[in-house]
Parts: structure tokens; C-alpha cells; sequence
């Protein structure tokens, strides 16, 4: 389960490593796919460049490597690969056909622990802007991309599928009727995951998750440092601005044009991070793991999405996929919340 504001991270700087990394015994049926494929099929099969992979190999390895390095243990850079190609394709099948050697069981476990290590670095790479200088950078970011002045990032849910759970099954049965994790994400303007809340059924409503997650408790209690911007789910709160149910004048009209246009800054995050991994994509079929390892994973593709947006890695855009919206949310009696969203609109729009 994830939920956390990390106020001590230590950032993971991800800068070509020259010296990359020892080279592995490799079991001699199987090709590894570093020596075999060229950039830009790397690239294609595992949507990271080469010196991303062998970074990220170089964080995991004490965690993937058994210290006794028997002849026959999987080295930690296939099992990276194997993980990498799962995210990317969401088979299993599609794996075991691209590296020799492997069977399906080897490969889930591999998944399974693979992503169990990664995961638990999460706070290395999804933070929060805590410090006054982080909190700016973002504020002038949507302030100048969209007149949305003091806003510190967006929340949205988002409904990831997974197959069905071994216990209360009936609570993971979404509103679009499959089973489901209900994701919230936090970004920032430029696109990357700040906040994530992996842990909660997909028939929780999206503001019962914000509702008991740390960082509403965080806002609650420095709701000086600025505002999120949210859906009609949301409550409307002092630091959580959602828009008008019913605007009237041009200024309320205005106010609601800008916050949507801000706000989809939120859903160009999660179209991106699904598109580079179609594990976590609706379309792709559900994570076809237990739901302990897909929390695991879907964790894991976050912190990869942060890793490809801050190199600047492209991704192909794949059309969006269907978005239910949440029932409108009738707490709406925060009087703070409503002054400052009308003194914003008086002074702004």
C-alpha cells in the first residue's frame, strides 16, 4: 500500500553512467537483449533508452542479486529487461517469447520481485513539492500556462484494472463494472506524478480517497503554501479550488474555462504514463498479477512515467480511454474555499 509525502527524499539523479554496469554471467541458451538490440529497438521494446536501463539495473541490483551469485540465479539486468517488457506489453506470453530461457513461472516471480524493489524507492522519484523553491517552480508554471496563480499541482482518480482479487471481490467491481484499483495521482505542470495513493478499491469514491490520504492531512495543515486543483468530485476546500456547479458571469465562465484547461494537465499525465506502459491500460486486458504485486506495479510504472518525463523521453500517445466521471461531490460548505475561489475570480478572471 502507498501513500506518503516524503520529506527527506533523496533524489536519484539519472545521469549516463559511463562506467555502466559489471557484466553478468549469462546462462549461454539465452541472448541478452542489451548486447543484442540496438538503441532504437531497445527503445521500442522496453520504452527506455540504454543508459536509463543500466541506471536503473545499477539501483536494483543489491536488491535482485542473491549475494552468493550462483551460476544459475537470473542477473539483475535480464530481470530489469523481463520486467521492463512486461510493463510494456502487459503478456506474459509476449515476454517468454522475446527471451529464451525463461519460463512464465520465472518471469512472474521476477516481475513480482522486481517491482516489489522498486516500488519501495518510490519515494526517491514521486514528491511532493515541499520546499518554497519546488512549491514556486510549479506555481509560475500554471500561472503562466493557464492563470490558475498558487496552484501546486492537480488530483484526479483514475481506474487501473486487475484481475479479479481472491477476497472482497465485490468491493474492487468499478462503476464501469470491472475490477479495479482506484489510483488517485497528484502532477505538477509539467506532467509528473508529485502524489500517489495506491491502495483502494475501484467502487471508492474519489473524494473518500482524498479524504483519508496523507497528503489532504498535509494541505489541511499548510494550506498557506497554495492549492490543487480538482473535478466537481473533489470538496471544494481552501487548498482544493474545483470548479463552479452552475457559473453565471463572464468572470465565473472564465474561471471555469481556465481551471479545465489546467486541470487537464492531470489527464495528460495518466494518458502518458499508460501509454508508455500497457500493463496498467484498460485496453491491454487486466494486470494479470496478484493484487498485492499489481499495487507493486502500477507503483512502479509511476516512478518509470517520472524517470521517461524527466529525460524527456517521447512517448506514443494512444487514445484516451473512456473517463466516468464521479458523481458530483454536495460538500460544498467550506466557507474559505468559496472566498478564495471568488476573490480569484474577481481579481483574475
Amino acid at each position: 500500500m502507498y501513500d506518503l509525502i516524503s520529506k527527506m527524499a533523496f533524489q536519484v539523479m539519472f545521469q549516463p553512467n559511463n562506467n555502466a554496469i559489471r557484466r553478468e554471467r549469462i546462462f549461454r541458451d539465452r541472448t541478452h537483449p542489451l548486447d543484442v538490440y540496438d538503441d532504437f529497438e531497445l527503445m521500442r521494446r522496453y520504452r527506455m533508452p540504454r543508459e536509463a536501463i543500466l541506471n536503473i539495473v545499477d539501483i536494483l541490483t543489491d536488491d535482485l542479486e542473491p549475494k552468493t551469485m550462483r551460476s544459475h540465479s537470473v542477473p539483475a539486468s535480464l530481470q530489469v529487461l523481463t520486467d521492463l517488457r512486461y510493463y510494456a506489453t502487459g503478456s506474459f506470453q509476449q515476454v517468454v517469447g522475446d527471451l529464451v530461457g525463461l519460463s512464465q513461472p520465472t518471469i512472474s516471480r521476477i516481475v513480482s520481485r522486481t517491482s516489489r524493489a522498486l516500488a519501495a524507492k518510490v519515494a526517491d522519484f514521486i514528491k511532493f513539492p515541499l520546499s518554497p523553491r519546488e512549491q514556486l517552480a510549479v506555481k509560475q508554471g500554471f500561472s503562466s500556462e493557464f492563470n490558475m496563480p498558487n496552484t501546486v499541482g492537480c488530483v484526479d482518480g483514475k481506474l487501473i484494472p486487475i484481475k479479479r482479487p481472491t477476497e472482497r471481490e465485490d468491493a474492487y467491481v468499478c462503476r464501469k463494472m470491472f475490477h479495479a484499483l482506484n489510483v488517485q495521482g497528484v502532477c505538477d505542470n509539467k506532467k509528473r506524478l508529485t502524489n500517489l495513493v495506491v491502495k483502494w478499491p475501484g467502487c471508492t469514491h474519489d473524494a473518500h480517497i482524498w479524504n483519508n490520504c496523507e497528503l489532504m492531512n498535509y494541505m489541511e495543515n499548510h494550506h498557506n503554501i497554495g492549492h490543487l486543483l480538482g473535478d466537481s468530485a473533489y470538496p471544494l476546500r481552501q487548498y482544493l479550488l474545483t470548479p463552479l456547479r452552475n457559473p453565471v458571469t463572464p468572470g465565473e465562465r472564465a474561471f471555469n474555462s481556465a481551471h479545465k484547461r489546467a486541470r487537464q494537465r492531470i489527464e495528460d499525465t495518466f494518458g502518458r504514463w499508460k501509454s508508455r506502459w500497457m500493463c496498467i491500460r484498460k485496453y491491454g486486458g487486466p494486470l494479470t498479477v496478484n493484487l498485492e504485486t499489481a499495487i507493486d506495479v502500477i507503483v512502479s510504472t509511476g516512478i518509470l512515467h517520472n524517470i521517461c518525463e524527466d529525460l524527456g523521453i517521447p512517448v506514443d500517445l494512444l487514445d484516451p480511454e473512456e473517463q466516468v466521471n464521479e458523481d458530483e461531490n454536495d460538500d460544498t460548505q467550506d466557507i474559505d474555499g468559496r472566498h478564495l475561489r471568488n476573490r480569484l475570480i474577481a481579481e483574475r478572471f
